[in-house]
């Protein structure tokens, strides 16, 4: 009965350092980011001055309840980083406007975020559209009621005020900003990359 016993007591303790070694590595090892899913991103601004649009420093961006998020204060208006629900959405054309929550849980996987004033003319939300499905699996299109006027571009760290529809700029915007962020910096060097439209 005393071996039994002691040799429980030995794989339970054998487990729990298992999983405390296993958990170090985590946070601390090569595998991080894969704790970027769970619990959101920590990442730093990176300053690329070659990058579409103006830099915004990046926020901390936990994951919050969507009750949390009333009391959130984003430092750019459309958000570009910065707390964010536990989920997201998938990339498409949404007729209505989608909570920032989900919008920079989905900048955090790489995709690019265009969203449009209620002023934009019918013209241009379809020529949006059309660019949105053009790059289908890397855009969210909304409209953002909280925009006064023109169209918003944002990406991790990025965003780009366009007083009306430029498709060359969004474009360009989409291009270079898709997937340079996935819970962590995806390039070395955003400014020497060769895939970047010039």
């Amino acid at each position: 009965m005393i071996t039994r016993t002691k040799r429980w007591v030995w794989r339970i303790c054998i487990a729990a350092v298992v999983v405390v070694v296993v958990g170090a590595t985590l946070l601390a090892g090569p595998w991080s980011f894969l704790l970027g899913s769970v619990t959101g991103s920590t990442a730093t601004t990176r300053y690329a001055p070659c990058l579409p649009g103006r830099e915004v420093p990046v926020m901390n961006s936990p994951h919050i309840s969507p009750a949390g998020s009333a009391s959130v204060q984003y430092n750019s208006m459309p958000p570009t980083s910065g707390p964010h629900f536990a989920f997201t959405i998938a990339t498409g054309i949404y007729s209505d406007p989608v909570p920032d929550g989900l919008t920079v849980h989905a900048m955090e996987h790489g995709h690019v975020v265009v969203q449009y004033a209620p002023d934009t003319p019918q013209d241009s939300v379809e020529r949006l559209e059309s660019l949105a499905k053009r790059y289908g699996k890397d855009v969210i299109l909304a409209p953002y009621p909280t925009l006064d006027h023109g169209i918003a571009l944002t990406a991790w760290g990025r965003l780009d005020l366009l007083e009306h529809y430029d498709e060359g700029r969004v474009t360009i915007f989409v291009e270079n900003l898709r997937n340079r962020y996935d819970h962590a910096w995806t390039r070395a060097d955003d400014c020497a990359s060769p895939d970047r439209a010039r």
